[in-house]
């Protein structure tokens, strides 16, 4: 699993959109660890990065997110990969959180406001308090019954993995719909425990772009990249037995992108 990684992404070439009809996050919903950190890592984001959509299953398992890079952002259409989270999971998905602010309605949550506003100065143990408060983790939530909120034991199963790092480059093969030819590069990746970060340069020196990973059991993860040129991207990935990776996703234009990463020489 180790050596499949990285790499990720590079997809993105995407000019950013108006907000189109995306689907809010309705009903229970109780976050998988994964998913928490997940948005810990949302909202803290980097310098030059801005929390632009969160995106949640209605099991709390399957997450992703999109930053804004350098400069102003408009929202984007996030509704296909709401469609791709509902087929990789079979359930419901939707917007949880629309920059700092968590609109998913469950009954307990406002879904506006101060209340349902998350800081990325916060601590992780703040943030789980706000989820906890909100009715995102611990016990059922209820409109009119406030509960103390249980310390769930599950927590997701967890595997005792062995912690390690992993740096290094990778050649990668890109498609995107409206683009003739087939875009070749590298990719340099900086992982630790199956999370990691990204960072490659555009062609035609068109900007850098950061990015984040996730990596989960059943050889399929989540990856997301923002550019200093305002371009982004999300979408799924999967590695295959030879150490290769591959992943599909979408720009804000609603464009494919696929990849192909090379396995570990």
């Amino acid at each position: 699993m180790k050596k499949l990684l990285g790499i990720l992404i590079l997809s993105l070439l995407l000019s950013t959109t108006s907000f189109a009809g995306v689907k809010k996050g309705k009903g229970e919903v109780k976050m998988t660890e994964n998913s928490v950190e997940r948005f810990i890592m949302y909202i803290r984001g980097k310098k030059s990065q801005k929390p632009l959509a969160f995106i949640l299953s209605n099991d709390g398992d399957w997450s992703t997110y999109w930053y804004c890079g350098a400069g102003s952002c408009r929202d984007a259409n996030y509704m296909p990969t709401i469609r791709e989270c509902a087929e990789e999971t079979g359930g419901e998905c939707g917007l949880f959180a629309r920059r700092k602010t968590i609109i998913w309605k469950n009954g307990i949550n406002p879904a506006k406001g101060k209340v349902s506003s998350i800081s990325r100065k916060w601590s992780d143990t703040e943030i789980r308090a706000k989820l906890t408060e909100l009715g995102f983790l611990g016990g059922s939530t209820s409109s009119t019954t406030t509960t103390t909120p249980k310390i769930t034991k599950k927590k997701e199963t967890k595997k005792v993995t062995k912690k390690y790092d992993l740096k290094g480059e990778r050649s990668i093969a890109l498609s995107w719909e409206g683009y003739e030819y087939l875009i070749a590069g590298t990719v340099k990746f900086d992982e630790a425990d199956y999370k990691g970060t990204l960072k490659m340069k555009l062609p035609n020196n068109d900007g850098t772009c950061d990015g984040t990973y996730s990596l989960q059991e059943g050889g399929k993860g989540t990856w997301e990249i923002a550019c200093t040129n305002n371009m982004g991207a999300a979408g799924t990935l999967k590695w295959i037995k030879d150490g290769g990776v591959t992943g599909t996703g979408r720009d804000h234009n609603d464009k494919k992108v696929k990849f192909t990463v090379s396995k570990n020489s």
